[in-house]
């Protein structure tokens, strides 16, 4: 579900997104859509194709191309309105603005700080599920565009974006595993809320990977006793 476009960054890995607004989607997003701790998608532009037919092959899901994506989490949220603190006589009510100004812009927004984990690229097979054919954790090399559209993430690509299979036959070949390569990348940023939203992933990793659930148990356990040695000082 599409919750929402980038309209500015701050880093190369912290974007704004704005959810959309009445009419402003077929579906408009709901608070659980964006809430903390969201796994959320950006196809990154400059990897896709400009044909016209290309794109339209994508929009009815017949497009064979490989789609890269950029893999985030939301972790923060703003609601802002220009209008507080205006406190002065209006001619006329928010519901009469909407009836006789239809073309009327509100500058109330809702704003999400989403930060990018990794990469994925995949492919669409038809009547399948789409084919991953690759996953990166860290900080990726390219940026994100404006306007660029952001989506939540199914458990099943959430599921994806963490397990991890080295290729058949290679030196280091092993069973797939799952992996959390972006941990150390997310310690590294000042955030208050960062930790959170960490044991936040893990809690739905634990839901993800019930056979994972003893070292799932064991890594929660030492970053919330790390946090809270961290808090007190």
């Amino acid at each position: 579900m599409k919750i929402g476009k980038i309209v500015k960054s701050d880093s190369h890995i912290n974007y704004v997104c704005q959810v959309f607004g009445p009419r402003e989607a077929d579906i408009q997003p709901g608070p659980a859509d964006y809430a903390f701790g969201r796994f959320v998608r950006v196809a990154v532009r400059s990897e896709r194709s400009d044909d016209p037919d290309a794109l339209l092959d994508e929009v009815l899901g017949n497009s064979r191309e490989p789609i890269t994506y950029a893999v985030g989490v939301i972790y923060d949220t703003i609601l802002q309105n220009p209008a507080f603190g205006a406190l002065g006589p209006r001619l006329s009510n928010e519901t009469q603005v909407e009836l006789f100004s239809p073309d009327y812009i509100s500058e109330k927004a809702v704003l999400t700080y989403i930060m990018i984990l990794g990469m994925m690229e995949e492919r669409s097979v038809f009547g399948e599920e789409p084919e991953v054919l690759s996953v990166m954790h860290g900080v990726p090399l390219l940026s994100l565009e404006l306007d660029s559209e952001i989506e939540t993430m199914t458990d099943a690509e959430v599921r994806s974006f963490h397990y991890f299979a080295d290729p058949a036959g290679g030196p280091d070949s092993q069973s797939p595993y799952l992996h959390m390569g972006y941990v150390p990348h997310i310690i590294a940023q000042r955030s208050s809320l960062l930790p959170m939203v960490t044991l936040r992933i893990i809690d739905q990793l634990e839901r993800l990977f019930p056979q994972n659930l003893a070292l799932l148990s064991i890594v929660k356990r030492n970053f919330a006793w790390r946090l809270k040695v961290e808090t007190t000082g």
